[in-house]
Parts: C-alpha cells; sequence; structure tokens
C-alpha cells in the first residue's frame, strides 16, 4: 500500500474532527522521520512497510478500529505510529551497522574508551552515542546529558548537543547540556564551543555558559580542583537553583524527591556526596532550613 493511501483511509474512517486531528499529529510526527541517504523515499517506504508487515502480522488489527471509542481508537492510532516508528529504525540500522551507544541510568557513572583511545566518563542519566565506520575519518559523538572527555591528539574531535558544538584537537574538557542548560569546562588543551552565531575558544581553567539574558556564549573563570568532581562522587555548587541541585540528588541516588512549597526563587551554594543519601539530604536543605524525610525510593522535603 502507498503511503498517501495509508493516511486516506484513516482519514476516512468514521471518527470524530478530535480524533481526526490527533491521528494527523501522530502522522505528522512520523512523517519528519529523515529517509536513509542511500535510498529513495518511495524505496525506503516500501522497505519499511514490508518490515512492519513482517515482524508485526499479529498486530493487524489495529489498522481496523473496531469501534468510535476514543480511548481505544488513541491507542490504536498509538499503536500504528509504534510500528512506523520501530520499522524506521530498524530500517535505518540495517544501513549504520557501525552506530555505538552508551548509556547510564539513575545512580550510575561509567567510563568508555573510544576508537582513538580517548576516554569519556557519562555521568548519570546521560546519553552518547558515534558511528565507528566513520570514526577514521571524522571522529564526532553526539551527545544528551553530561560528560568529561579525555582526548588523544590527532584530528579534530567534535562533541555535538541539543544547544551547541564542541571542537578540539587534543584536550580534557567537560561538556554539561541538560534541558536548557549548556556549559563547557576546558581542562587542559584549548577548547572552541559554538552555538548558533556566538563561538568562543577557551584556555585551560576557563568555560563557557550561556548568558540568559543575551542567548550568547560568555567565558567565566572556574576553579578546576572543584570542577567534574561528579567522576569521584562529589558534586560542588555555587549559587545554583534548588531545582536543579534536586535533579542532580535524584539522578545521583534513584530518588523521586517531593517538595512542599515553592522554591522556585531559592539558590544552594555547598556540596554533596554520594556516599550517603541521609548526610547528603542534610548538607543541601538544612541550610536551606528545610527538613527532609526518607520512605523507600521517595523523599518528602518541607
Amino acid at each position: 500500500m502507498e503511503k498517501d493511501d495509508l493516511i486516506e483511509n484513516w482519514l476516512e474512517l468514521e471518527t470524530s474532527p478530535e480524533e481526526r486531528e490527533e491521528m494527523e499529529r501522530i502522522i505528522a510526527l512520523t512523517e519528519s522521520l529523515d529517509v536513509p541517504a542511500n535510498k529513495t523515499k518511495a524505496a525506503a517506504w516500501d522497505e519499511l512497510m514490508s518490515n512492519i508487515n513482517e515482524e508485526a502480522e499479529d498486530n493487524e488489527r489495529v489498522l481496523i478500529p473496531e469501534q468510535k471509542s476514543t480511548s481505544r481508537w488513541l491507542i490504536q492510532a498509538i499503536s500504528v505510529a509504534a510500528l512506523l516508528v520501530i520499522g524506521y529504525f530498524s530500517l535505518i540500522d540495517d544501513n549504520n551497522q557501525g552506530l555505538v551507544n552508551f548509556n547510564t541510568a539513575t545512580a550510575e557513572i561509567i567510563t568508555e574508551t573510544l576508537p582513538d583511545q580517548s576516554q569519556v566518563t557519562l555521568n548519570a542519566g546521560s546519553f552518547l552515542f558515534y558511528d565507528s565506520d566513520d570514526w577514521s575519518t571524522s571522529r564526532e559523538v553526539s551527545l544528551k546529558g553530561e560528560a568529561f572527555f579525555e582526548v588523544t591528539r590527532g584530528s579534530t574531535f567534535t562533541v555535538n548537543t541539543d544547544l551547541g558544538k564542541v571542537t578540539v584537537l587534543g584536550t580534557s574538557f567537560n561538556v554539561y547540556n541538560r534541558d536548557t542548560d549548556f556549559n563547557v569546562a576546558c581542562f587542559t588543551g584549548s577548547v572552541q564551543v559554538n552555538m548558533d552565531a556566538s563561538q568562543v575558544v577557551l584556555k585551560p581553567g576557563q568555560k563557557a555558559t550561556i548568558d540568559k539574558q543575551s542567548g550568547r556564549l560568555v567565558v567565566q573563570d572556574f576553579n578546576p580542583q572543584l570542577s567534574a568532581t561528579w567522576r569521584i562522587g562529589e558534586f560542588y555548587f555555587d549559587a545554583v537553583e534548588l531545582t536543579k541541585v534536586i535533579k542532580e540528588l535524584e539522578r545521583q541516588f534513584d530518588i523521586k524527591i517531593e517538595v512542599t512549597g515553592d522554591i522556585s526563587d531559592r539558590f544552594y551554594s555547598g556540596f554533596f556526596s554520594t556516599q550517603n543519601l541521609a548526610e547528603a539530604l542534610q548538607l543541601v536543605f538544612v541550610p536551606m532550613g528545610l527538613s527532609s524525610q526518607i520512605n523507600g525510593n521517595t523523599v518528602t522535603v518541607e
């Protein structure tokens, strides 16, 4: 079945305007996926549908809603979208055998060696991937989260993130990219950081952060002795939003922190270690005039 015919059949079903709108939104999501470089759009679609038919034959019934129940219809629509996405990534995998990825769960830190013997340490809740097939000509990784890199000398080494790009030759540096926060700290060598039209070059002891007002990169000095110490389970903060400190506690201890009251305008300066949860909670919340209580994997703060 052609792509346009499949969509038309869906839209001709006896559905409400709300249901049609939701289906169109889901279809738009699947259409945003890129076609593999070595295939035409038509060939990629035909192979995708073939993969879905082979791997999900038992789920063909989801293409025919049995009743006009909104909740059931949405489940069916989501199932179709899931099949499309799964089929797409199966198609992509066939053409990217060299794709390597590392990811860390909460309360987990790992160190991995890259093909050129460079080392990367991933903080909890982080994800990194690269293409080993292209590594000899392009030392390039993509990162979501936080990582510390120790790069061997050689050709340009690039770290891509959602907010900016980091380029080096041989150096050690830390990259933080979570939500709308992006900062890069240079420990040895030099580091070039690009974000939109903004570009800076860092020397050891300098870091680049995003200025909240201008949206451009700014360079500041930092203390290397108190930075990137998360690799040994130590975290230092200087006037950091308390909400961000709480997120770090949740990542490092695999807990959920529930706060009573508004803390959006509270900032924390201090330290905590991952050796002991109760001690870490005291170090963070007692100076803020707050109390904490541990109940399993949940911590209540008030």
